[in-house]
């Protein structure tokens, strides 16, 4: 993948993240109608998280 493209990916990816913590509704902290875009944004880095995590640990040679 591009760089550039995998680098807006990720800035993407930490705006949602931003945005659903300040969109989170802690009076009604676990209403999936009050605060269901504030979970998916978290899903979303979480999903997001695994993914470069493994990507990084195919591109790490191993020290023998």
């Amino acid at each position: 993948m591009n760089p550039k493209i995998e680098k807006f990916i990720t800035f993407l990816v930490l705006l949602f993240l931003v945005y659903s913590i300040f969109n989170l509704d802690s009076s009604n902290l676990w209403s999936i109608q009050a605060n269901g875009l504030s979970f998916a944004g978290f899903a979303i880095f979480i999903v997001y998280l695994i993914y470069s995590l493994k990507k990084a640990a195919k591109e790490t040679p191993l020290n023998k």
